[in-house]
């Protein structure tokens, strides 16, 4: 009966004690560093027009990396292919690709004639230009326990 109660005393006390994640914040009109499958939640500025800052919440969902490694040598330099996506008043954007590298012959947004690493997007019909900055760490060939990839992005409300 001891031990029952005593794994029982300890299955509570594990369950009541996990940690909420603090929510990482940042503000729009500036860069952020958002990792791999994170979600930040950027703010506005308040002003005597609007009191209450616009908030908008980006999530780095996916990054298909082949930038050639900076120890390697390469015919093309290859590119790093981000997908982020944007949340406000709990409405979702569809998702957006941003890319740092060559432009690839089979993008659907016919980006060759301008950036690739700029775009709008609508969500809750507000609209943001969100711009990729830059993708770390820079792909290195037979280097172990690389960091957990990270986005540079500025997110701007239009």
């Amino acid at each position: 009966m001891k031990t029952l109660f005593a794994a029982l005393l300890t299955l509570i006390l594990f369950t009541q004690c996990t940690k909420e994640s603090t929510p990482v914040t940042g503000r729009l009109n500036q860069d952020v560093d958002v990792t791999l499958h994170q979600t930040v939640e950027l703010t506005g500025s308040t002003t005597d027009e609007n009191p209450q800052p616009d908030k908008v919440r980006i999530t780095f969902e996916d990054l298909n990396e082949s930038r050639c490694p900076m120890n390697a040598m390469c015919i093309r330099q290859g590119a790093a292919v981000t997908q982020f996506r944007l949340e406000r008043n709990r409405q979702q954007s569809p998702p957006v690709t941003l890319v740092i590298g060559d432009a690839l012959p089979t993008d659907t947004r016919k980006l060759r004639s301008r950036s690739a690493d700029t775009t709008l997007v609508t969500v809750d019909n507000a609209r943001y230009q969100v711009i990729l900055k830059t993708v770390l760490p820079y792909p290195c060939a037979g280097c172990p326990d690389q960091e957990t990839p990270k986005a540079s992005i500025r997110v701007t409300a239009q």
